[in-house]
This record gives structure tokens, sequence and C-alpha cells, in this order.
């Protein structure tokens, strides 16, 4: 047996926190989420009970849901049923993307019906970002977390097709590569290193990783001793500031 509700909170634009509710059908399905305009729990499960007395748990169906009521979940670590389906993402991953959806893609989408939201929508969005002066690889990184919310929303059924396959992401601008060199490698790593480092073998030798191999600095933090071999190095780790050591996530 479950309750007829279940309630969680979340931070909303304005940086307030709303208290939303799942609820159950007849077959017991979870359906939901929707908002209970209240910001503490109990005011919510009150509401909630009041809703349920009424009969009106359960709102009519409003078919399309736009991409403010879609999204209000689609990040949220205990309550995705995205991330439910990609545990191997991580933590990390899911707040990075849902900042970029509360921060950046609300304001524009937010009140759009979710099938509203076409590749030619998606082109004007591109424009306007660059009008905006945003760098094409920064809007790139945006349009990939729209891109996986909407091509999971026609896998899902949600709508109907997937506009992303009408769009292309922008040219990211074109950088100029360097490379340490070999006087560079000599001076940090080389004799006199004591200097450089201030004596810290520890540090001296988690950048000489780093510059010999080109992983992640998370991955040399996340390196353990058991993964180091004499032929090669193991790379399956690595430690996150906020949620600490994790395994690497697996790319599909």
């Amino acid at each position: 047996m479950h309750n007829d509700f279940t309630l969680f909170s979340r931070a909303v634009p304005s940086g307030k926190t709303v208290v939303y509710y799942y609820a159950y059908d007849g077959e017991g399905r979870r359906l939901g989420p929707w908002s209970t305009g209240q910001a503490s729990k109990t005011l919510a499960r009150n509401f909630c009970n009041k809703l349920n007395r009424e009969g009106r748990l359960l709102p009519e169906p409003k078919g399309i849901p736009t991409f403010a009521e879609f999204s209000a979940t689609f990040w949220d670590w205990d309550n995705s049923g995205y991330l439910k389906e990609r545990r191997k993402l991580t933590q990390a991953y899911a707040d990075k993307n849902k900042n970029v959806v509360e921060h950046t893609l609300l304001p524009y989408f937010g009140k759009m019906k979710l099938d509203a939201i076409t590749g030619e929508v998606i082109d004007k969005w591109l424009d306007y970002m660059i009008a905006e002066k945003f760098a094409n690889s920064t809007t790139n990184s945006y349009f990939g977390t729209l891109q996986i919310m909407l091509k999971w929303a026609a896998k899902r059924g949600v709508i109907q097709r997937d506009p992303f396959l009408d769009v292309d992401k922008l040219m990211n601008e074109k950088k100029d590569k360097e490379i340490i060199t070999h006087d560079e490698f000599k001076a940090l790593f080389g004799d006199g290193w004591e200097k450089v480092w201030d004596s810290d073998l520890l540090l001296c030798t988690a950048h000489k990783l780093a510059a010999l191999t080109g992983i992640r600095c998370c991955e040399v933090l996340g390196l353990r001793g058991k993964f180091v071999y004499d032929d090669h190095i193991y790379i399956c780790a690595q430690h996150d500031n906020k949620y600490g050591y994790r395994d690497s996530k697996k790319t599909a």
C-alpha cells in the first residue's frame, strides 16, 4: 500500500522553494508532478489532503505539457524518470543540466507547449543566443541539454516527433591548441622542481601525470594506487568536490 500522494521540494528560478506532489491513479500508477504552491511540507500536505477529500487530487488531463511543467523534475536526482533510466550518470552532471534549465532554457522556452518547440523555434533560439553574444561552444552545451530532454520526450510519446531531426548545433569557434614544450616541461618537472612546487612532491607528481597523460584533474584526484600498473594506469574513477569519490560515468 502507498499513500494517495507523495511530496518533494524543489527550488524554482526565483530562488524560492516550492513543494510539489505526485498522485496515484486507480491502477497504482504515479502521475504528476504538480505544484502545491506551498513552501512547507506541512502546508503542502494539508493542501493535498483537501484536494483528496474533494476528489481533485488528480487534475484533469491538460494534454501536452509546457516546457516548464515537463522540466520540473527532469534533472531532479530523486524524482527524474530519465535519470532513473541512466543511473550511470552522476549527480554532478544532473546538477549542471538542472542549472542550465533554470537559468537559460526556462526563461526562453518555459511557457511553450512541448510540441511547439520545433526545429524552426530552436533555430530562432540559436539566433537569439548569438545576438546575446554567447560563445558558440557555450550555446552548444545548452543545446545538448535541451536535445536530451526533447529526444526523451519523443521516445516516451510526450511529443510525436524529435525536433532535433530538423536542426543542427552551431559550429564551435576554432581555438589554437598549444601543448607544453620540452623546455617548459623540463623547467616544471626537471632538476629544481622543488623551487617550482615548493617541495610538494604530491602536487608536482599530480601535475606531471596530467601533463603526460592528458587526464582531467578530477581523474587525477580519483586515482588510487591499486589502479597504477607497471605499464599502464587504469582510469575508472574521479573525485568531485561536492559529491566526493565516485566511479567515472560510462558513455552509452
